[in-house]
């Protein structure tokens, strides 16, 4: 707003709050309500903390190269850019998809490249299920 590229700094999800980093990921409803159902296909199910909290917890329950951890990662980095780019489409192209398009387009990158990371490997009854969650067939 400041460099005049938007008018106003209410947020683009329309719920009435003023945008900001912290709100958009994750304190928005419409955020928040993608944000959670993410979570859920990485079987995480706990209150969604403030922003920089949430960047804290992502790092230090994803350090390491399990399937889990890199499950985290790829779903943290995938959500973010969706809704950033969702964002930006309604800022600038006045289009809208609904929290559902975006979770499916999340699942479906997510699944295509955790498929790539899990291919020819063999895991346990925790990982199939992630790999159920995200709709990967291959372990």
């Amino acid at each position: 707003m400041s460099l005049g590229i938007v008018d106003s700094a209410t947020c683009a999800f329309n719920c009435g709050d003023n945008e900001n980093v912290a709100h958009l990921f994750f304190a928005c409803p419409y955020s928040s309500y993608v944000w959670k159902k993410v979570l859920g296909f990485c079987n995480i199910f706990r209150s969604l903390l403030p922003w920089l909290d949430e960047i804290q917890w992502m790092v230090d329950h994803s350090r390491g190269k399990t399937l889990s951890q890199n499950l985290r990662k790829l779903a943290f980095g995938v959500t973010t850019y969706h809704i950033w780019m969702e964002r930006n489409r309604r800022c600038f192209r006045n289009t809208y998809l609904p929290p559902e398009e975006i979770i499916s387009r999340i699942q479906g990158e997510v699944a295509a490249k955790l498929s790539i990371i899990a291919r020819d490997r063999s895991y346990g009854e925790r990982e199939h299920s992630l790999c159920i969650n995200w709709g990967i067939n291959t372990c």
